[in-house]
């Protein structure tokens, strides 16, 4: 069927794209979602620990592998907001739908002030400067 591996920076749409489009059934890869299930139920979402953050990474290459597997089968979708290069050579091989969402720079800042704590306004101050797994 199809993989979708939707990128983009803070704000710029990824979960809601996903969440727009997913059913259930359908595999959904989400660090975020990822983190919120392994750590305590009131963690704010986008606020949980850098050692959460760690796990979440670990579990979701687990979570991709299988999203890649049952894409050969049925619908599945992979947030990977910025994949290294050797990732993005495992989703073409798997043929996956690359989605690229962005915005105007003021336009994600305006977002990240009003939805997320001030961490992630600097993770997308600097957005551009680096590659992460």
């Amino acid at each position: 069927m199809t993989l979708y591996v939707v990128t983009g920076p803070p704000c710029a749409g990824k979960s809601t794209w996903v969440r727009e489009r997913a059913k259930p059934g359908d595999v959904v890869v989400d660090l975020d979602r990822i983190a919120l299930a392994i750590t305590a139920e009131d963690t704010p979402h986008h606020e949980y620990p850098a050692h959460i953050r760690k796990a979440a990474i670990s579990v979701r290459k687990t979570a991709v592998s299988v999203a890649l597997s049952y894409s050969r089968v049925g619908m599945a979708y992979v947030i990977h907001a910025k994949p290294s290069s050797r990732a993005l050579n495992d989703y073409r091989r798997a043929k996956a739908q690359m989605v690229e969402l962005n915005a105007p720079f003021h336009v994600l800042m305006e977002r990240a002030k009003a939805e997320r704590p001030p961490h992630i306004w600097q993770t997308l101050a600097t957005w551009w400067d680096e590659i992460e797994e």
